[in-house]
């Protein structure tokens, strides 16, 4: 990438570091150098999504793809300011926070160059979760004490809700929303403080989210056949109907107390459930349990061997509110090692057969293997910025470093199966971080300090400006 930069206009990035054409070190021909090389063609394909009418950002998303594909500790602007040779602390939060690229056009281009990989076959799954990020203050844009499903429990936490293209056991991140809580909403001032645009000042639910990331990726021409979501968004039935009216496949884990009918309910109009026969899920599964010891389905092969479940399947009928009529659906029960059970809903043809079923409830999983991976090697969870804009750049950009990781574990499936999210993190940053002088060090410690020494009389300016408040009466 290459570009005027943006930010200080006196800090000008210095030229970026390039794989050599040989070298006694790094061979030509090395998987490494190679890595590297696609790195800097990619970083080139994406270069025009971040310029803007005045301003060329590309070299500073370029320092940012290489900061999260390495292996620093905490993967933020600080710390890719100090270890990224060509970096600024300072442009880098320019470009993140203030910069108008539009993220919505790099999700674009993401999803589209992943559907050359993962769209328009029979399993194509636009998968679809939420995953919170634990935040300090209530100033971040959406913070707020609410469920931190990575956590497993209330949190002072941001949500976003995510959406990742998948098929078979390969998946890759296409979308996200930030979710504003109502406390948010009701406080046009505080949204306004983080940034948060007009348009975004109405209240969505998560689900309203999904609903917003299927339609999004459908315009964006994305070829899924099947829309997959955990219980959270399989409990709402109006989605399951909606989705399946616009035509998409639905496979959706469901709550164990969802009431559903073994046989079609026989009532004109839509009958209480808990008096018109229906049972709980969890006890329709118990019951062919007893009947059944089921289908043994191998969904694919592991690190660990054969990755294997015990599945039963039978078509049931569930009967939404507001609707006229009953929708039959399969109900597929996943049986575990340790006697759990899962159970999802889907709305597959009548004749597909056991083994599919099995195979497109297993597919769902894939998408936590995403948020694995770009949490613990891609730094989707390492950013400090407070700003509306600045977390739908970060994950953007994030977005950009899984597709990377992505199509290299494609251009190694053959040679090297087992590539993974951290092999590619681990070579890249071998090759452009390598290893630092005691100069290098010494001046990145002066920086730092000199940064923290700026922010703190900026902070003793700040508070001899603010207005003395009056100390009030003492009480007796």
């Amino acid at each position: 990438m290459r570009g005027n930069g943006e930010g200080q206009k006196t800090n000008k990035p210095r030229p970026t570091k390039r794989p050599p054409e040989s070298g006694p070190q790094k061979n030509e021909h090395g998987i490494i150098v190679a890595t590297a090389r696609r790195l800097t063609e990619f970083c080139s394909m994406v270069a025009h999504l971040f310029h803007t009418k005045t301003r060329d950002g590309s070299v500073h998303a370029e320092h940012y793809l290489q900061g999260l594909l390495s292996q620093l500790p905490r993967k933020n602007m600080e710390r890719m300011g100090e270890s990224i040779p060509e970096a600024k602390h300072e442009n880098l939060q320019h470009f993140l926070s203030d910069s108008p690229w539009a993220a919505a056009g790099v999700w674009q281009w993401v999803g589209q160059r992943a559907d050359q990989h993962l769209g328009g076959k029979s399993c194509s799954m636009l998968l679809m979760d939420e995953s919170g990020q634990s935040k300090k203050g209530d100033q971040s844009a959406g913070v707020a004490r609410q469920y931190n499903g990575r956590l497993g429990k209330l949190d002072n936490c941001q949500v976003g809700v995510y959406a990742a293209l998948a098929h078979g056991s390969r998946a890759t991140l296409v979308g996200a929303r930030l979710f504003l809580p109502k406390e948010w909403i009701e406080d046009p001032d505080r949204c306004q403080k983080a940034g948060v645009p007009q348009a975004e000042m109405h209240f969505r639910t998560r689900l309203e989210l999904a609903q917003e990331l299927v339609a999004e990726a459908a315009a964006n021409g994305l070829r899924f056949k099947w829309v997959g979501f955990d219980s959270f968004y399989g409990r709402d039935q109006g989605l399951l109907c909606q989705l399946e009216d616009q035509g998409h496949g639905v496979v959706a884990d469901i709550p164990a107390d969802m009431l559903l009918w073994e046989s079609r309910p026989q009532a004109q109009k839509r009958p209480a459930p808990e008096k018109g026969g229906a049972q709980r899920v969890d006890k329709i599964a118990a019951g062919w349990r007893k009947q059944s010891t089921g289908k043994e389905v191998k969904l694919r092969t592991g690190e660990n061997g054969p990755v294997a479940v015990r599945v039963r399947a039978r078509l049931v009928w569930w009967w939404a509110k507001g609707q006229d009529e009953p929708r039959q659906w399969w109900l597929v029960v996943r049986e575990e090692k340790d006697g759990t059970l899962k159970h999802t809903l889907c709305n597959a043809s009548a004749t597909t057969p056991v083994q599919e079923l099995a195979h497109l409830q297993g597919q769902r999983h894939f998408i936590e293997r995403s948020f694995e991976d770009g949490k613990s090697h891609l730094g989707m969870g390492q950013y400090q910025v407070r700003k509306w804009r600045a977390w739908q750049h970060h994950m953007a950009l994030v977005g950009l470093a899984h597709l990377f990781v992505f199509e290299e574990r494609v251009e190694h499936r053959l040679k090297t199966p087992r590539l993974s999210a951290r092999d590619v993190v681990e070579m890249l940053d071998w090759y452009f971080r390598g290893q630092r002088s005691q100069h290098d060090v010494e001046q990145v410690i002066r920086t730092r300090h000199a940064r923290r020494a700026r922010l703190a009389a900026a902070a003793v300016r700040r508070a001899q400006k603010a207005p003395q408040k009056s100390p009030g009466k003492i009480p007796k």
